[in-house]
């Protein structure tokens, strides 16, 4: 069998082998996988975010909705 490739925990950056049944993967560990939930909670880390000043500006860049996805017949 062959041996699993490593990777590197996002958290720790241990290198780990990469089990993708183990129920902590990308992680290293458990611990690893709630420390990072953690700053996710506590918006240590975040998606990046485009703020627009003017609230309109913001409505008129959205695309209209396509008319074949709002028919109910």
């Amino acid at each position: 069998m062959a041996s699993l490739p490593e990777i590197q925990c996002p958290t720790c950056q241990k290198h780990f082998p990469a089990d993708p049944h183990s129920p902590s993967m990308p992680f290293c560990s458990m611990r690893c996988k709630m420390v990072d939930l953690n700053h996710w909670f506590t918006e240590e880390v975040s998606l990046p975010v485009h703020a627009c000043d003017d609230l309109e500006q913001e409505e008129e860049q959205l695309p209209p909705p396509s008319p074949k996805e709002w028919r109910f017949d």
